[in-house]
């Protein structure tokens, strides 16, 4: 989105805020679904284990991939 001014020159390129992490670089995790951990079997009396996401390693929070965690793009 380069525009020319009346003298001739360019401005430089406008940087949009990132519509999926609302420009702060993190979006939720797509693995665990920004709850930060996963379902990993039962245990001897049938009650569910959980255990902490691969993908965010529990933070619940990713690099958001639109952006590339920058938080803008062009």
């Amino acid at each position: 989105m380069q525009k020319k001014t009346p003298d001739g020159k360019q401005t430089p390129p406008i940087k949009r805020r990132c519509h999926r992490c609302h420009g702060s670089g993190r979006a939720p995790c797509e693995i665990c679904g920004g709850k930060g951990e996963v379902p990993q079997g039962k245990d001897a009396y049938g009650n569910q284990k959980t255990g902490r996401c691969s993908g965010c390693f529990g933070s619940r929070t990713r690099r958001c991939a639109t952006c590339n965690g920058e938080g803008f793009f062009l």
